[in-house]
């Protein structure tokens, strides 16, 4: 995003200007655990799957948007809320 100082040069607008620093710590442990414990799920569901002898190929298969399924959205509001609701200015 673009913003024009008061002489008209343009200067690149900072999205995290007003954001504590804090703040933005907290977005960063909230993803870093996010991704952990996917990473530790998933890997505990393969190994699942692989021991009962499942082809595990069709994993990497192309799925469809989430925007085409109800609660595949509403999962990723939830993720979003709990990741970033801190950065709203009501908090969330």
């Amino acid at each position: 995003m673009v913003d024009v100082t008061a002489d008209g040069m343009d200067r690149e607008f900072d999205h995290f200007a007003d954001i504590p620093k804090t703040d933005l710590m907290r977005v960063v442990l909230a993803l870093a655990a996010e991704t952990y414990a996917l990473q530790d799920r998933l890997a505990a569901l393969e190994a699942l799957l692989a021991a009962r002898g499942e082809d595990l190929s069709s994993l990497d298969a192309p799925a469809e948007p989430a925007a085409f399924d109800e609660a595949r959205r509403q999962r990723v509001a939830a993720f979003t809320e709990r990741v970033f609701g801190k950065l709203l200015p009501d908090g969330g």
